[in-house]
């Protein structure tokens, strides 16, 4: 019941919000919006058009909900101080800042939507050692994105500082660091894509 009331309020916060960007003309919000809105209710709008009534809230669904909001909140926190750092240092030159926004909140859709299949399909399925693997690829990831920000940082600083063009971080920020984030992404996509297909198939992984 309670996390039922938690996502009517996102809704209704969700609306005024939408509607409030719609009076400033910023597009790139609204579409956002309605994006993450599709992303987050995925399960109560399918409900609706498919049977016409919200899904029942059980146990496992509310821990699965709870794990999925946990990892987006984390997620979010991480992502939008990021963000901060590298709109302060001017890293996305022309870009508007409305549609770097809109961005994020795609992105967080996504991680919310993934997130909740995981606890619900995925995880089940998983052995401890697939699990903790997963656990690593993401942990790495999550530290190769910050290292990117603050070489970007480090970079612009020490570039400003001394007066010349800095290329420790730079090789950091461009090769080092984005190469070790697309390898342990496609870990964890190939992980999580093996526990998807056992839980169909019903036979848990190593």
């Amino acid at each position: 019941m309670k996390t039922r009331w938690i996502l009517m309020a996102y809704a209704a916060i969700s609306l005024l919000a939408l509607m409030l960007m719609l009076s400033r003309e910023n597009l790139y919000v609204v579409i956002a919006l309605v994006a993450g809105i599709l992303l987050l209710g995925h399960r109560e709008l399918w409900s609706l058009v498919r049977y016409g009534r919200m899904p029942v809230i059980d146990e496992r669904v509310q821990n699965n909900l709870t794990g999925a909001m946990r990892l987006t909140g984390v997620f979010f926190f991480i992502a939008s101080i990021m963000l901060i750092m590298l709109l302060r240092f001017n890293v996305f030159k022309n870009t508007p800042t409305e549609l770097i926004i809109s961005g994020q909140l795609v992105i967080v859709g996504f991680v919310y939507l993934i997130g909740y299949y995981y606890y619900d399909r995925v995880r089940p399925y998983l052995g401890e050692r697939a699990t903790r693997w997963l656990k690593i690829c993401l942990i790495t990831a999550g530290l190769c994105l910050s290292t990117i920000a603050l070489a970007i940082v480090l970079h612009n600083l020490v570039s400003s500082w001394f007066g010349f063009e800095d290329a420790f971080f730079f090789i950091i920020a461009l090769l080092v660091a984005p190469a070790v984030l697309v390898i342990s992404l496609l870990g964890s996509l190939a992980i999580f894509i093996k526990g998807l297909s056992a839980s169909f198939s019903g036979i848990e992984q190593a």
